[in-house]
Protein backbone atom coordinates (compact mmCIF):
# COMPACT_ATOMS: atom_id res chain seq x y z
CA UNK A 1 0.00 0.00 0.00
CA UNK A 2 2.81 2.57 0.94
CA UNK A 3 3.93 1.62 -2.66
CA UNK A 4 1.54 2.41 -4.83
CA UNK A 5 1.37 5.73 -2.36
CA UNK A 6 4.73 6.66 -3.22
CA UNK A 7 4.49 5.91 -6.92
CA UNK A 8 1.33 7.90 -7.12
CA UNK A 9 2.73 11.07 -5.36
CA UNK A 10 6.12 10.64 -7.88
CA UNK A 11 3.75 10.67 -10.50
CA UNK A 12 1.56 13.69 -9.20
CA UNK A 13 4.78 15.58 -9.24
CA UNK A 14 6.05 14.78 -12.17
CA UNK A 15 2.11 15.89 -13.90
CA UNK A 16 2.25 19.25 -12.08
CA UNK A 17 6.24 19.85 -13.98
CA UNK A 18 5.42 19.24 -16.74
CA UNK A 19 1.83 20.99 -17.49
CA UNK A 20 3.49 24.51 -17.70
CA UNK A 21 6.17 23.34 -20.38
CA UNK A 22 2.93 21.52 -22.35
CA UNK A 23 1.19 24.43 -22.16
CA UNK A 24 3.97 25.94 -23.71
CA UNK A 25 4.63 23.81 -26.52
CA UNK A 26 0.82 23.85 -27.26
CA UNK A 27 1.28 27.59 -28.34
CA UNK A 28 3.82 27.56 -29.80
CA UNK A 29 2.48 24.75 -32.21
CA UNK A 30 -1.06 26.69 -32.71
CA UNK A 31 0.95 29.90 -33.47
CA UNK A 32 3.05 28.27 -36.19
CA UNK A 33 0.60 26.43 -37.73
CA UNK A 34 -1.66 29.86 -37.96
CA UNK A 35 1.40 31.64 -39.34
CA UNK A 36 1.45 28.46 -42.28
CA UNK A 37 -2.39 28.93 -42.87
CA UNK A 38 -2.03 32.81 -42.87
CA UNK A 39 0.88 32.37 -45.23
CA UNK A 40 -0.68 30.08 -47.86
CA UNK A 41 -3.65 31.85 -47.72
CA UNK A 42 -1.89 34.96 -48.63
CA UNK A 43 -0.15 33.42 -51.27
CA UNK A 44 -3.83 31.90 -52.59
CA UNK A 45 -5.14 35.82 -52.67
CA UNK A 46 -2.35 36.47 -55.20
CA UNK A 47 -2.94 33.79 -57.37
CA UNK A 48 -6.86 34.03 -56.94
CA UNK A 49 -6.32 37.41 -58.09
CA UNK A 50 -3.92 36.74 -61.34
CA UNK A 51 -6.19 32.98 -62.08
CA UNK A 52 -9.69 35.51 -62.41
CA UNK A 53 -7.87 38.55 -63.74
CA UNK A 54 -10.23 40.43 -60.98
CA UNK A 55 -8.60 42.53 -58.31
CA UNK A 56 -8.69 40.99 -54.52
CA UNK A 57 -9.13 42.95 -51.55
CA UNK A 58 -7.75 41.66 -48.28
CA UNK A 59 -9.57 42.80 -44.93
CA UNK A 60 -8.50 42.49 -41.58
CA UNK A 61 -10.50 42.90 -38.47
CA UNK A 62 -7.69 43.03 -35.60
CA UNK A 63 -10.69 42.83 -33.04
CA UNK A 64 -12.67 39.62 -33.79
CA UNK A 65 -8.81 38.19 -35.24
CA UNK A 66 -10.11 37.34 -38.19
CA UNK A 67 -9.48 38.35 -42.14
CA UNK A 68 -11.74 38.09 -45.44
CA UNK A 69 -10.29 37.64 -49.56
CA UNK A 70 -13.72 39.80 -51.24
CA UNK A 71 -13.55 40.00 -55.20
CA UNK A 72 -13.10 43.38 -55.52
CA UNK A 73 -15.74 43.84 -58.70
CA UNK A 74 -18.39 42.03 -56.99
CA UNK A 75 -17.87 41.90 -53.09
CA UNK A 76 -18.66 38.37 -52.89
CA UNK A 77 -16.14 37.02 -49.88
CA UNK A 78 -14.20 34.45 -51.19
CA UNK A 79 -12.70 33.02 -48.03
CA UNK A 80 -13.56 33.68 -44.68
CA UNK A 81 -11.16 32.66 -41.54
CA UNK A 82 -10.96 33.24 -37.90
CA UNK A 83 -8.25 32.72 -35.47
CA UNK A 84 -9.96 33.65 -32.05
CA UNK A 85 -13.11 31.63 -30.25
CA UNK A 86 -14.23 28.11 -29.81
CA UNK A 87 -14.54 27.56 -32.99
CA UNK A 88 -11.18 28.00 -33.93
CA UNK A 89 -8.07 25.54 -33.30
CA UNK A 90 -5.63 28.29 -32.91
CA UNK A 91 -6.98 30.60 -30.15
CA UNK A 92 -4.63 33.39 -31.33
CA UNK A 93 -4.70 36.57 -28.72
CA UNK A 94 -2.90 38.77 -31.35
CA UNK A 95 -3.69 38.88 -35.35
CA UNK A 96 -2.82 42.36 -36.37
CA UNK A 97 -2.52 43.15 -40.50
CA UNK A 98 -0.91 46.26 -41.22
CA UNK A 99 -2.63 47.95 -43.13
CA UNK A 100 -6.20 46.46 -42.31
CA UNK A 101 -7.09 46.77 -45.79
CA UNK A 102 -4.97 45.48 -48.79
CA UNK A 103 -5.68 45.02 -52.76
CA UNK A 104 -4.09 42.19 -54.47
CA UNK A 105 -3.91 43.13 -58.35
CA UNK A 106 -3.91 40.79 -61.61
CA UNK A 107 -0.81 41.56 -62.51
CA UNK A 108 0.61 40.21 -59.12
CA UNK A 109 1.36 43.49 -57.39
CA UNK A 110 -0.78 44.36 -53.82
CA UNK A 111 -1.62 48.07 -52.85
CA UNK A 112 0.90 48.06 -50.09
CA UNK A 113 3.27 45.55 -48.40
CA UNK A 114 1.52 43.51 -45.87
CA UNK A 115 2.82 42.79 -42.17
CA UNK A 116 0.84 40.17 -39.96
CA UNK A 117 1.90 39.81 -36.48
CA UNK A 118 0.54 36.97 -34.69
CA UNK A 119 0.61 35.70 -31.07
CA UNK A 120 -0.55 33.24 -28.22
CA UNK A 121 0.12 34.21 -25.34
CA UNK A 122 3.97 35.08 -24.73
CA UNK A 123 4.95 33.48 -28.16
CA UNK A 124 4.77 35.53 -31.64
CA UNK A 125 5.54 35.23 -35.19
CA UNK A 126 5.71 37.94 -37.54
CA UNK A 127 4.36 37.91 -41.76
CA UNK A 128 5.60 39.88 -44.26
CA UNK A 129 4.52 40.18 -47.72
CA UNK A 130 6.16 42.23 -50.36
CA UNK A 131 4.05 44.13 -52.72
CA UNK A 132 5.21 41.69 -54.95
CA UNK A 133 3.96 38.63 -53.09
CA UNK A 134 6.86 37.59 -51.34
CA UNK A 135 6.42 36.11 -48.39
CA UNK A 136 8.68 35.58 -45.33
CA UNK A 137 7.97 34.57 -41.89
CA UNK A 138 10.22 34.91 -38.89
CA UNK A 139 10.09 35.47 -35.02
Amino acid sequence: MVEILVVVGIVGILATMAGPAMSRVVRHQRTNRAAMVITADLQNAFAVAARQRQPVRIQADEVSRSYQFVDRKTGNVLRIRTFYGDTSEYRLTKLKFTPAIVDVFPSGISSAAVTVDLANGDYSRQIKASTAGFIRVSH
